[in-house]
């Protein structure tokens, strides 16, 4: 039975049943849910200020273990880290050097992406710097390892080349021991005989009878035959590949032309003195990347290690190689 309410009439002395309109039935029913609902509100708030809920609890420990997670990632990308810098000062310093090869620059191994904002998705949460850095750890470390396997592929591609390089390298004189009187010159910081000043001398000079064979001292392509204008007289360059070049010059005659391939042995030209000369000799340069260096270490396969011996101690009574 609905509760009925009654409301005394003090004019008639008499009590009389309440009748509610719909507006103030309508109005009572607001306040109740409303005074029930901000009541409920101020009792969830107070409890989770002093006491934490089950799935709060459960978000923080798994909080912790994503960040914990993040922490062991950074020490497995640090040993990674110390690995790849083993291996790429192994490859720098041993592997590449076996086979006469340049260093990788630190600009390539440590180079960095360029562009927008890799990270841009991860800003704005409330551990967006451990996430960001830790990605850009893992960037890095991808890119030191995808350079690392393209310099092994050269490495592993010359390794399989490795009779053909070595067929390839300077590695005889280029006049016979019976066809030179002496090496006249060597590598370094010489007089000038023309000027008298010091200047760098980038190559050996051999003294021999005029028309004396001139040999390839490795495989290669005829790059440059004929005569030079820089002092040179009639010049012969070999490209042996690898970063090798040979460079004949004063030379008689020329037996040779451009883009003719050579092996080593051929003979390529004829001692002479033309250009800028005082003497019939042979002037013979070794590059490695356009780099001139001593030839004196490229003659293993035609003299003993006492006549290399000799050769040494002539160099170096004669002056101090420069750099």
């Amino acid at each position: 039975m609905p509760k009925i309410k009654y409301q005394f009439d003090s004019k008639t002395l008499t009590f009389k049943k309440v009748k509610l309109v719909w507006k103030q039935k309508f109005t009572r029913a607001f306040m109740f849910l409303f005074v029930t609902g901000f009541s409920a509100l101020m009792l969830n708030l107070t409890y989770t200020s002093f006491y934490k809920t089950p799935k709060v609890i459960m978000l923080e420990e798994e909080r912790e273990n994503i960040l914990s997670a993040y922490d062991m990632l950074n020490e497995q990308l640090g040993d990674i880290d110390f690995i790849v810098s083993d291996i790429q000062q192994r490859d720098d310093y041993l592997y590449r050097s076996i086979f006469e090869l340049k260093p990788i620059p630190p600009s390539v191994r440590e180079a960095g992406f360029g562009g927008t904002n890799r990270y841009h998705d991860l800003e704005g949460y409330e551990n967006s710097d451990i996430l960001i850095e830790t990605f850009k750890r893992v960037d890095v470390t991808s890119k030191k390892i995808y350079v690392q396997s393209k310099s092994f592929d050269t490495v592993i591609e010359l390794a399989k080349n490795k009779e053909k390089m070595i067929a390839c390298i300077p590695a005889i004189q280029p006049v016979a021991i019976k066809d030179f009187t002496r090496i006249s010159d060597y590598f370094g910081s010489r007089r000038d005989p023309f000027t008298g000043k010091s200047t760098m001398h980038h190559g050996m000079d051999f003294t021999g009878p005029e028309g004396s064979d001139i040999f390839s001292t490795g495989e290669g392509v005829v790059v440059e035959s004929g005569y030079s204008f820089h002092g040179y007289g009639n010049r012969v360059v070999i490209d042996h590949g690898y970063g090798y070049k040979t460079v004949y010059a004063h030379l008689k005659k020329i037996f040779v032309d451009e883009g003719q391939k050579v092996k080593r042995g051929d003979v390529i030209g004829s001692l002479g003195n033309t250009g800028r000369s005082t003497g019939a000799h042979l002037h013979y340069e070794v590059k490695l990347y356009n780099k001139p260096i001593d030839p004196i270490n490229y003659y293993f396969n035609d003299i003993s290690a006492q006549e290399f011996d000799l050769m040494v101690a002539a160099c170096s009574k004669r002056r101090n190689p420069m750099d």
